[in-house]
């Protein structure tokens, strides 16, 4: 777990950008579908968690990181986002 990445997250989400919410959007929604989805109180979005990092997903989906999920599930989402951002992060 990438304690950096998990805090800038939280930052991100408190007062994200028109374009951040949209991409925390995009990912939230590929994230409803995958298998390490992990919904530990039903109903509750923030407790939705990844098991294959132990992130909150309502939370991680803000990074400003490309493509952090361990399964390169946000790859393709995350290319028009990070296009044309001059300081791009890898997690490769």
């Amino acid at each position: 777990m990438d304690f950096k990445l998990i805090l800038e997250a939280w930052l991100i989400a408190n007062d994200p950008t028109p374009e951040q919410i949209e991409l925390s959007e995009k990912r939230a929604k590929i994230c409803e579908t995958c298998e390490y989805r992990k919904e530990i109180i039903k109903k509750i979005k923030v407790a939705n968690l990844c098991t294959k990092c132990g992130c909150p997903i309502t939370k991680k989906v803000f990074t400003n990181t490309y493509n952090p999920c361990p399964m390169e599930k946000w790859k393709e989402t995350d290319l028009d986002y990070f296009k044309d951002q001059k300081h791009k992060k890898t997690l490769l």
